[in-house]
């Protein structure tokens, strides 16, 4: 079907006849991608909280297996059974919000691992003390699929209402007296505190002031820097892969200069043998980079991510605290060059082996070809010798085939003797010799042609 429009060009935004005509091509006339939805769709996962300080958040990031995932929708089923509440219809979204009355439940899922978030208001005396966490069931909690990484009770905090001391030198009584890590973000509109110590109750504290957040703005400061700390710790798990390896490497590095030794000194160890020894090296080295090459990508994709996240909470600097950008990058930057390192170190080691045993690959074809080509000169030298040695045979066959028909006319001589014909044998015998061994010789001459010919036509 073809639609056309007899508008002039000029008058193609202009004309109302031309806007009808524009109508008739509907969506429903168009081949659409089959992620077009889903990709545009994806802009808006995972939005962020809505947030009125005062606010209470306990936030949980666990990490799952694969078995793990597929019984997250039944526990988070059975939370809903407890409080009476309808099943939502979305547990298997990436991304559900609950609204428990007392409580709201987040749950976001990721690749490797599941965080939850549970928000309520209050206004408490001391931020942490009664965190929302107490009000989920303990035996929940307890069958939740996964194991902890990271544990973050958060308190949200209005400036101007809260009727706690919110000034910087008063906070660290909330942290166990511990010091502070802070700064100002979101260009000045509000302030977090921590300490990034796990506590006796096993969860770390974040404390965000609110001077003058703009709608959502509570939300995204509270997400990135939860992501922070997530994202910070997920980096970190390739961190005890690459302690555990690293005194391994100088052994196996140490190992790779000897054999490359024995490879250039030629000391007397067949290439066998040290083939055999390079072989099992670069065995026990490619499985350590197989081990851990997914672990350290994903230790530089988080660290990477960590520091977009720092960006974005356009922070700056209380005087007396150090910012979390600081901070971090004080600690977590060794920690990341510690596991690039390895992975560096793994990675040359193999491709030095690599090289190695392609050298002594090649000295080993190159010995076996001049092997072969001893072997084929040697086979020649007999070639020749049984050659000779024919020939010489050939010669003797001559007389010996010439004397036995000299002997057969002899002894038919003798019998035309015996019958009264008078005939010189000894004359006739001697007289026979040369034209019986001529004939001979042109036979075995004739019979070495024929075998060459036939010789020639099969290795041609």
């Amino acid at each position: 079907m073809q639609w056309k429009c007899n508008e002039p060009p000029g008058k193609w935004y202009t004309s109302k006849k031309t806007d009808e005509c524009n109508q008739l091509i509907n969506m429903k006339y168009l081949t659409e991608c089959p992620e077009r939805k889903s990709l545009n769709d994806d802009i808006h996962a995972r939005p962020y909280l809505e947030l009125n300080p005062p606010e209470q958040i306990s936030y949980l990031a666990l990490l799952v297996s694969r078995e793990e995932r597929l019984r997250e929708p039944a526990h988070l089923r059975l939370l809903c059974e407890q409080f009476g509440l309808p099943q939502p219809v979305n547990l298997d979204s990436k991304d559900i919000l609950i609204d428990f009355g007392k409580f709201r439940l987040k749950m976001e899922v990721h690749a490797e691992y599941t965080h939850y978030k549970i928000i309520q208001q209050s206004k408490p005396k001391d931020p942490f003390a009664r965190p929302p966490i107490l009000s989920v069931p303990g035996e929940w909690l307890g069958g939740l699929p996964g194991k902890v990484l990271v544990g973050i009770h958060v308190a949200i905090l209005d400036e101007s209402s809260s009727k706690l001391n919110l000034a910087p030198e008063n906070l660290p009584r909330y942290f166990d007296g511990n010091r502070l890590i802070g700064g100002n973000i979101a260009g000045g509109n509000g302030a977090a505190y921590s300490d990034f110590l796990i506590h006796e109750d096993g969860f770390s504290r974040l404390l965000i002031v609110n001077r003058q957040f703009a709608p959502g703005q509570a939300g995204r400061c509270l997400q990135r820097l939860l992501e922070i700390e997530t994202y910070r710790m997920l980096a970190l798990l390739g961190l005890p892969k690459a302690r555990a390896i690293l005194p391994e490497l100088p052994n196996a590095d140490h190992q790779l200069v000897r054999l490359t030794a024995s490879l250039d000194e030629d000391d007397g160890q067949s290439d066998e043998t040290l083939l055999d020894e390079l072989t099992r090296l670069a065995a026990t080295i490619e499985n350590k980079v197989s081990a851990t090459y997914a672990r350290f990508n994903a230790t530089r994709s988080y660290a990477s991510l960590v520091t977009i996240r720092l960006e974005q909470l356009r922070e700056s600097k209380i005087e007396g605290i150090p910012t979390f950008t600081e901070f971090l990058e004080r600690r977590l930057n060794p920690a990341i060059s510690t596991c690039n390192s390895v992975d560096h170190w793994l990675h040359q080691l193999a491709q030095r082996i690599s090289n190695i045993n392609q050298l002594l690959l090649t000295r080993i074809d190159v010995r076996r070809k001049q092997q072969n080509q001893d072997i084929l000169e040697s086979l020649n030298r007999r070639a020749k010798m049984q050659l000779r040695l024919q020939q010489a045979i050939e010669g003797v066959s001559v007389m010996a085939i010439t004397y036995t028909a000299v002997s057969l006319i002899g002894v038919l001589l003798g019998g035309v003797k015996s019958i009264g014909i008078h005939i010189n044998s000894d004359l006739a015998m001697a007289l026979v010799i040369p034209i019986i061994g001529y004939f001979v010789y042109l036979g075995a001459v004739h019979l070495n042609e024929t075998i060459e010919k036939e010789d020639k036509g099969q290795n041609g």
